[in-house]
């Protein structure tokens, strides 16, 4: 960025901020987290830094038609591309009685909903798990673990063959159990197979 203006203290710690928000969590923070994560009190506070990092052209700031208030969740950097995923969240909805709508600006990040980074994917295939709300065609997002507790659902490789259950484990033996009554459990002997756990089920996004 040698072609910019040179930053003070103060203003390359936001900037960095804003970029690492930005690579990690797919969108760039709101003013209040700029706030609370320098201990700024006022908005107007952060309003100058943003319009100072603009006018230096390290950020780019998308406005506000009504207002013209500039916004720090339009903040773009330019050659810094978004990571992670993340959805508008517009609030909750009732799936019975109708309640009142109240506007958010607010985003849902999948990697601050599940917890943690340690998160992986993989896509179901088969009906083995359709019991558990599992279907085929589902991706379940899971939490990288080498250990689990009975009644765990859980992504085990078994003699290099990656599998979803049920975990149990019962005198010398492993039990994966189907979540499915027309399906038998795989049984699995440690001291004859190769079996590792590679993670516990931490949840199940499905599109409709």
């Amino acid at each position: 960025m040698s072609e910019h203006p040179p930053l003070t203290e103060k203003q390359q710690k936001i900037y960095n901020f804003i970029r690492r928000h930005i690579e990690t969590k797919g969108f760039p923070p709101a003013i209040r987290d700029i706030c609370e994560e320098f201990g700024i009190s006022s908005p107007n506070g952060v309003m100058c830094h943003l319009t100072a990092l603009s006018k230096k052209g390290y950020i780019n700031r998308v406005t506000k038609r009504n207002n013209e208030k500039a916004q720090a969740r339009g903040i773009t950097i330019p050659g810094v591309s978004a990571g992670g995923f993340s959805l508008p969240l517009k609030g909750v909805v009732a799936a019975g009685k109708a309640i009142e709508a109240v506007e958010q600006d607010e985003r849902l990040e999948l990697r601050e909903l599940f917890g943690g980074d340690d998160l992986f994917a993989v896509k179901v295939r088969g009906q083995s798990m359709i019991d558990g709300q599992i279907a085929d065609g589902d991706y379940v997002v899971i939490r990288k673990k080498e250990t689990c507790e009975n009644g765990d659902k859980v992504v085990a490789m078994v003699d290099k063959s990656m599998t979803l259950k049920k975990y149990q484990r019962k005198k010398d033996q492993i039990l994966l159990h189907p979540m499915n009554s027309s399906m038998e459990p795989i049984v699995v002997d440690p001291a004859q197979q190769d079996v590792q756990i590679l993670g516990v089920l931490a949840g199940v996004i499905r599109k409709c």
